[in-house]
């Protein structure tokens, strides 16, 4: 027969061809297809199980052939959650369990159990609401620096069709105003802007103001016609009192007549004195109406010399009701209408007066709308209060002149870390004016009264000459205090917001009970994460965003044409009947903690001792690191975009990253792995198509979330194709010669291993190992460790990672092999010559010898 040598070194010299050969016979190919079309319908470990084709192929895959007949066994080591170290596959000492378990999808991990939000989701929900947050601190000061330096400065706006046509500055009028702007009339609004609010011909007045005057007059009529009734309302409370006070007077009468005929005193006396008592309190409240009628006769001589006779009142009030109710709606707009025409000066033609479009004042106004219409304080409006409260702190002459302004009122607060709950408006202003020494009396428990009190300069009585409320020095320290202050109370808030929403988000099991009213405040956080408004989006089309089938392009959340829904919805796990279902993530748990503890054993192999800790260490970290950041993987391009994770992935699977470009990555990504002829299938190195089909990935490159439930994800089905065609290959080899089976074996596993008793605990790996440095067979009957340290003396386990060492090793294998088993061969000469073959070392072994050099 052929030597050990010359037959392995014929399988591996191409070992593509060797394996293509195996997969090309008849029964190898059909039992391949058969599994390649039906491992995809599988969905339970029970289904899989009673699927003999697809079960036997599988474990031959991974050398289970032997335990082909143990389903109760298997199926505990599918069922494994391979991150739990205490689970049935881990506790198993040969890993080609814990690799069959990892192949496949059934593990009962407590990360794949249906959740509305998983922890990966809500870390998305969290970084997404913060970069919300940091996006609108970045817009709002941004648009406001525009739209001042625009309206601000001469010349930048010269007509009222620039102002409007302007996207920027439009929205931001429309922000400011609180107008919703999506369907606006241009050619209205500039009718509106370019109006003289004064002129009753003005587009203003004829469109709009006409309709608000005529509402606000019949609403200032008919408020003054209840008025007219409250007062003549005191007549009729008088003359009830004197009937009252009459009926009273004739009670205590009679009283006092039984009384003075013999009645009881004891009983008669008492009741006229409480007679007495109720005459004495209607006499004071008929002189009380007389005197608030008295008062308001003045009044009263005015409301009757505009307003119909008070027979005729209540029919004018219903008069009216119609006029109030038939506008009522209109109103907000028409009431914006107004503002706009009077807070902006544009000329009857459209162009900017010397003056500018509006006064500063009411530029300041109109930046101060588009802060208050934000969803929280950010670092523009931070820097916009500060220069508001500067300017009108110079010009106070009263407590009231700054607590009545509510940013003023708020701005002091923040600076003075005044923002609990009980610090109201009156609190503010004792504190201002020492009002019964509060300062002093909350000297201990609150030491910001004093800080405040001492930052200003109010007299008790609340006064204070003009431009003596605060010195220099004490606005500076005011405005140090606000800067560092002013999102204080935020962050306090958001910290308190985030606790309620996890805890709440652990109690929704449906989609019903994410819009319930127990859980407005957990759905309002989760909508402002995305940048979407509660009010923005009904309950009902916002239900159907989170029941749409985000793998579906024509599903309802893309028709809706809004980014943020599409967020939204990612960042739950609702199914179309509204019930909860387990996250899918762009890699399947089983294979992250595969890539996760591949990569620690390959950073740590071979190491020893503190620098074997310190790696360790590290790789824990780093390998965290790939955990934490694949359950917020949300498509390729992310995935891409971050190096670190994919340099982990590829020293997971043996492959040093610094040989594998980024443009490689991406051509290994976007490739078709149903494509035979596609970039990654036709790589040599089958470690990237398999790499690749771990994750998924739709063509769009977002998660595939119809791949959910599957059995084995693209990767692990190519994976296991093709370690059963080497199994294949190894096994066929076997039968000719054991030793090439044994070559074959040491060169797959060879990268597996990591220390000497790896090879201790593998019976074919120690046969390998005695074969080569031709050890007896008795080793096997020494301690483990006497075994152990004799493998670490022969062979440097490092060399394992160098291809070149590692084939030198193989060789050597065979050539003992063949020594050991006293190979009958044809040498090339004998088969040249037609020599019959005799007892010895073959001439191809003999030749590799002399090639050959260990040590």
């Amino acid at each position: 027969m052929v030597s050990t040598y010359l037959t392995f070194d014929l399988v591996n010299r191409d070992m593509q061809k060797s394996l293509k050969q195996i997969a090309g016979q008849t029964m190898v190919a059909n039992d391949t297809k058969y599994y390649q079309e039906n491992i995809g319908k599988v969905t339970t470990v029970d289904e899989f199980l009673d699927d003999y084709r697809l079960y036997s192929y599988a474990m031959t895959a991974y050398g289970l052939e032997d335990m082909i007949y143990a389903k109760a066994f298997m199926k505990q080591v599918l069922e494994s959650d391979l991150s739990d170290d205490n689970s049935f596959a881990n506790r198993l000492t040969d890993d080609r369990y814990k690799n069959f378990a990892a192949a496949f999808n059934f593990s009962s991990s407590a990360s794949d159990t249906a959740v509305a939000q998983s922890d990966g989701q809500m870390d998305e929900l969290f970084d997404t609401y913060d970069r919300t947050i940091a996006a609108l601190n970045d817009t709002t000061e941004e648009e406001t620096r525009y739209f001042k330096v625009m309206l601000g400065e001469t010349g930048n706006i010269k007509n009222v069709d620039e102002f409007l046509r302007n996207d920027r500055l439009r929205d931001y009028m429309f922000t400011a105003y609180g107008y919703d702007g999506t369907y606006y009339n241009y050619n209205a609004l500039r009718g509106v802007l370019t109006s003289d609010p004064d002129d009753p011909n003005s587009y203003y007045n004829t469109a709009y103001g006409s309709r608000l005057d005529q509402y606000n007059a019949a609403k200032t009529e008919d408020s003054e016609l209840a008025e007219r009734q409250s007062i003549l309302g005191l007549q009729d409370s008088i003359a009830l009192g004197e009937q009252l006070k009459a009926d009273l007077e004739e009670q205590m009468a009679a009283k006092q007549e039984e009384l003075d005929n013999g009645g009881d005193p004891d009983v008669l006396q008492p009741e006229i004195d409480a007679l007495q008592t109720e005459i004495t309190k209607t006499e004071n409240l008929i002189q009380k109406d007389r005197d608030a009628f008295e008062e308001q006769q003045p009044r009263l001589e005015e409301l009757n010399s505009r307003l119909v006779p008070p027979e005729q009142a209540n029919q004018r009030r219903a008069e009216l009701a119609k006029i109030i109710d038939g506008t009522k709606t209109d109103i907000p707009f028409l009431q914006l209408m107004e503002m706009l025409a009077e807070d902006f000066n544009f000329n009857a033609d459209g162009t900017v007066p010397a003056e500018g479009a509006a006064t500063s004042e009411k530029l300041q106004e109109i930046i101060g709308g588009y802060f208050n219409k934000q969803t929280r304080l950010t670092h523009a409006e931070a820097m916009f209060n500060q220069e508001y409260f500067e300017q009108k702190v110079k010009t106070a002459t009263s407590v009231s002149d700054l607590t009545d302004d509510p940013r003023i009122l708020n701005y002091i607060k923040a600076a003075f870390d005044l923002t609990d709950s009980y610090i109201v408006k009156s609190t503010i202003e004792r504190i201002l004016t020492n009002d019964s020494g509060i300062v002093e009396e909350y000297e201990k428990e609150r030491p910001q009264y004093r800080e405040l009190y001492e930052a200003f300069n109010f007299n008790a009585d609340g006064t204070v000459a003009a431009g003596e409320a605060q010195t220099d020095f004490q606005t500076n320290k005011t405005r140090n205090n606000y800067m560092s202050r002013w999102d204080d109370k935020q962050e306090e808030d958001y910290d308190k917001a985030v606790k309620f929403y996890k805890t709440d988000m652990a109690a929704i099991k449906t989609l019903d009970d994410l819009f319930s009213s127990e859980a407005a405040t957990t759905l309002a956080f989760a909508l402002q994460a995305v940048g979407i408004d509660p009010s923005e989006y009904s309950a009902y089309k916002l239900k159907t965003v989170l029941r749409s089938d985000l793998s579906d392009p024509n599903s309802y959340v893309y028709q809706l044409k809004d980014e943020r829904l599409v967020t939204f919805a990612k960042l739950f796990n609702f199914d179309k009947d509204g019930d909860i279902t387990t996250p899918v993530l762009a890699q399947s748990n089983a294979a992250i903690t595969n890539v996760a503890k591949d990569y620690i054993l390959r950073k740590t192999r071979f190491l020893e001792g503190d620098e074997l800790e310190a790696a360790k260490k590290k790789a824990e970290e780093e390998a965290k690191y790939y955990t934490d950041a694949m359950q917020r993987i949300d498509s390729r391009d992310e995935l891409l975009a971050d190096r670190k994770l994919l340099d982990i992935l590829l020293t997971s699977k043996g492959i040093d990253p610094e040989t594998v470009t980024d443009d490689f990555l991406k051509q290994a990504f976007n490739s078709d792995l149903d494509d035979p002829e596609s970039f990654v299938n036709a790589q040599t190195d089958k470690r990237f198509a398999q790499m690749v089909g771990t994750f998924n990935f739709d063509a769009q490159g977002n998660i595939d979330r119809s791949a959910a439930g599957e059995a084995q994800n693209g990767g692990e089905v190519a994976a296991t194709l093709n370690l059963y065609v080497r199994q294949l290959l190894e096994t066929q080899q076997g039968e000719e010669n054991a030793g090439v089976r044994l070559a074959l074996y040491f060169q797959r596993m060879a990268d597996t291993i990591t220390d000497a008793y790896v090879i201790l605990g593998d019976e074919a790996l120690m046969e390998f190992f005695r074969i080569a440095f031709q050890l007896p067979q008795e080793i096997g009957n020494m301690d483990v460790d006497q075994q152990a340290k004799i493998v670490e003396k022969n062979l440097n386990l490092e060399d394992l990672s160098d291809p070149e060492k590692l084939g030198k090793l193989i060789e050597r294998f065979t050539m003992m092999y063949d020594l050991e088993n006293a190979t009958v061969s044809s040498s090339a000469l004998d088969i040249l010559y037609g020599s019959n073959g005799s007892a010895g070392i073959s001439a191809d072994t003999l030749w590799a010898l002399s090639q050959i050099r260990m040590g």
